[in-house]
């Protein structure tokens, strides 16, 4: 974690007044860490994604530090959000060009989608500081997605937020919609809320399990078919799916015909520097083996042998971690270009790295640590996952102290 902080400059965590990291405006850091110029973001997916990682090595750590950075970045997307007077209201943009929303591939659009991950993000933010600013950003989120939500239970991939155009209607990341409004009702009790999630879960359920349909997913690739595959949205619903299969058995079956299709086109078990170990290319056009992807599905399988006890599950995934920690360098980054697959060529010298591939690595990492818990660090105490974000961790030579607004399962 201390790598990213090479391209801090000015930075101090806990004030978005002054200088930032390069994480606010840049998706990219140079390979030694220095800041990259091309000025280019996706909030609401990377920063979302990093306000989760940052809480997980928070209450893995006790490091303030990190939740300072998390607030930060909620702060930071609460204050640039699409206006409140616009078709889609207060939902957190999905890309920012040159210090200016929209822009790339999105044009003059939003991903909706990527505003429900956020909005899961502030959610937690809400959970591990108590502070309502982020519920009630939260409840901004919902309040614009029910009034957008359509009678299918989908809403648009790409849409202009000043006007409501839309600009490409399918694709995406459909379960985000589902966890954030399974995730809201916690706190609001909104039969609106409950409507909604129901309806997308139904959408997701159909389109991505039964159907196989996924389309373009990722903010700088125009329009794809709805047979275009990316391992993002794939590993996310297929680990949903996992996650809450205790209470719905069914959803094991249906995670696993998730990972089978993904399987069939971007798990490379042949040609790569870790090979024979699982590795995951991206996409399907884009088909470069990184190292978060690769983490990603190593957590779905992680959470899969937690429901099945099945010991191939078990083997597969810490295979999958082997991978994962072959991308990391000496200098501890986990490296974004790992293998060309269609090349068939090592990537040991690619010329930029993505702040999401390594900190997507570290997040799934810990996922993994809380499952097979052999893998955390001997001899010490850490907090290693909990159904919800955390209060006030804290760490002393004898012990953990936190806190939590609700019932919290904690695993140490």
């Amino acid at each position: 974690m201390n790598f990213l902080k090479k391209a801090d400059g000015g930075y101090v965590p806990g004030r978005i007044d002054g200088a930032l990291a390069a994480y606010f405006s840049d998706a990219f850091m140079n390979v030694d860490g220095t800041r990259s110029t091309r000025n280019i973001i996706y909030p609401g997916r990377l920063h979302g994604y990093f306000i989760r990682t940052y809480l997980r090595y928070y209450a893995y750590t006790g490091e303030r530090e990190w939740l300072l950075r998390a607030r930060d970045l909620a702060d930071w997307n609460i204050a640039h959000s699409t206006p409140a007077d616009t078709a889609y209201p207060n939902l957190a943009y999905s890309t920012f060009e040159k210090g200016k929303p929209a822009g790339h591939a999105d044009k003059n659009s939003i991903q909706p989608d990527k505003a429900a991950f956020m909005g899961s993000s502030y959610l937690m933010l809400y959970e591990g500081t108590g502070d309502a600013c982020y519920l009630a950003a939260a409840c901004k989120v919902a309040g614009t997605l029910v009034a957008r939500q359509r009678e299918d239970g989908s809403w648009p991939f790409r849409v202009v937020p000043e006007n409501g155009e839309i600009t490409q209607d399918r694709g995406g990341l459909p379960v985000s919609f589902v966890e954030f409004f399974e995730r809201i009702q916690r706190y609001e009790d909104n039969p609106a809320y409950r409507r909604a999630c129901d309806h997308a879960r139904a959408y997701m359920i159909s389109r991505n399990v039964e159907q196989g349909l996924w389309g373009t997913y990722h903010e700088d690739v125009g329009p794809r078919k709805d047979t275009h595959l990316s391992a993002e949205p794939m590993t996310f619903t297929a680990d949903y799916l996992f996650r809450n299969a205790k209470a719905h058995p069914e959803y094991i079956e249906m995670g696993r015909r998730v990972l089978r299709q993904m399987e069939a086109s971007l798990v490379h078990t042949e040609g790569h520097g870790a090979a024979p170990a699982p590795a995951v290319a991206e996409q399907t056009g884009f088909e470069h083996i990184m190292s978060g992807h690769t983490a990603r599905y190593a957590a779905a399988l992680a959470h899969l042998y937690l429901v099945t006890r099945d010991e191939e599950t078990k083997r597969r995934a810490l295979s999958t971690l082997n991978a994962v920690t072959h991308m990391q360098t000496d200098a501890g980054i986990f490296r974004t270009f790992f293998y060309d697959t269609k090349k068939k060529t090592s990537q040991t010298n690619a010329d930029r790295i993505w702040f999401s591939q390594h900190l997507y690595s570290v997040c799934h990492l810990l996922d993994c640590m809380s499952v097979f818990p052999a893998l955390a660090p001997d001899a010490q105490d850490h907090i290693l996952s909990s159904s919800t974000a955390l209060l006030d961790v804290s760490y002393t030579a004898s012990s953990i102290q936190y806190a939590a607004l609700g019932p919290a399962q904690v695993s140490v």
